[in-house]
This record gives structure tokens, sequence and C-alpha cells, in this order.
């Protein structure tokens, strides 16, 4: 059975209160400090919550203006640098075209005969047996068996269309040289060399002689 203090109304309630003021203080006292209440004049006040500062939102950046549709316009490429310019090289100077028949003097016939190279006396059988540069043959232009002798030389030295052939007579005013020239020259002979000044210049600076018929 309740005491008779507990059964009124008002009493009820301020017991209640001064329980929860004790509870309250004894919270305050144990509990950290932001959880702390804050009594004023004789009243329980719960502190005031802490709002944090707001940043503000960054304003939107302005939109750059669209400008209206209009025609395209049309870009040139840019110019391509222009390619330097070559120098024009000087013509070449073509070489010497060298006569098939060639007029030589006294040293090149001598240097002629030293490596060799066959020559051709076209004088008579006479002059030929009188005197002649060693080795030569007899071809004279005014004789009948000319054909035989040429055949006879070619048979013996094979000579081709690019070797050197010197061909000589008596000189001076002496054409038999030249006639014979132009002879080979049909049959397909390329390098005629004409001894210009022929036997007697041979014979004039002491070069070696024979005599006999061919």
């Amino acid at each position: 059975m309740q005491p008779a203090a507990f059964r009124s109304t008002p009493l009820r309630l301020l017991a209640f209160a001064a329980l929860a003021a004790g509870c309250a203080w004894i919270s305050n006292r144990i509990g950290p400090s932001p959880r702390r209440l804050v009594w004023s004049s004789s009243a329980l006040a719960l502190p005031a919550p802490v709002i944090p500062p707001s940043t503000p939102a960054p304003a939107p950046a302005p939109e750059a203006p669209v400008p209206p549709p209009g025609p395209a316009r049309k870009t040139r490429p840019a110019p391509s640098p222009a390619a330097p310019e070559k120098s024009a090289s000087p013509p070449s100077t073509p070489a010497p075209v060298q006569s098939p028949i060639t007029e030589i003097a006294e040293s090149e016939a001598w240097r002629a005969f030293q490596s060799g190279t066959p020559f051709l006396d076209a004088r008579r059988s006479a002059a030929f047996a009188e005197g002649h540069i060693p080795g030569a043959w007899s071809t004279p232009v005014w004789e009948a068996d000319l054909d035989d002798r040429l055949i006879d030389f070619k048979a013996a030295r094979h000579p081709g269309p690019e070797d050197p052939i010197v061909i000589y007579c008596s000189g001076g005013d002496c054409r038999d040289s030249h006639l014979l020239a132009a002879r080979l020259l049909n049959e397909g002979y390329f390098r005629l060399l004409i001894f210009r000044d022929g036997f007697p210049a041979w014979a004039a600076q002491g070069r070696p002689i024979e005599k006999g018929r061919p």
C-alpha cells in the first residue's frame, strides 16, 4: 500500500522532476564536455547545437556566348615551302670523236713500232726491196696482187676493227698510203694511222731498216 504523499499528482510530478534533475547532474559531471548540460537560473537548459559553418558553393562560370549559325568559312591550306632551285650544271664537253684515219709524225710511228703495231708499206715492190721498216708487210696499191697480200696479212696478224694499223709510203706528195687506208676503211677497220713523212723520215732518224723482197 503506497504512502499518501505519492497519491497526489503534483507531488508525483515533483518527485519525478527531482529525480530527473539528479540524473542530469550526475551525467553532466561524468560525461564529455560537448555533452554537458548548462545550468542557468536553477533551470536545466540544453547547450545550443554547434552548426559547422557551411562552405558557400562556387558560383557557376558564365557560359560563353554561342555565335549564331552562319555559312562555314573555308580555310586555305598553308602554302608549302618552295623547293630550292637546282643550280644548272655546266654542259659537259663531249669527248672528241676520233677519226678512223689519222696522220702521225715520225716520233709516234717509232712508239707504235716499239709497241708491236703492224706496219703496211703501200709503195711498189721494188721500193720495198731496197729498204723498208722491219716487219712491215708489202701491200702495194698499184699492183695486181694487192688482194692476196692483204689476205695474207689478215691471216697472219688477225687485226680487229679497232686495232691500230700504221700505213706509210714515200711521204711528201705520195698518196699511196691514203689510198690503202681508204681500202681498209671500206673493209671495216677504223683505227688507221698514216705515217705522214713516210720511209724517208724513218731512215733520216737512223731507225732500223730491212732490205729484200717480201
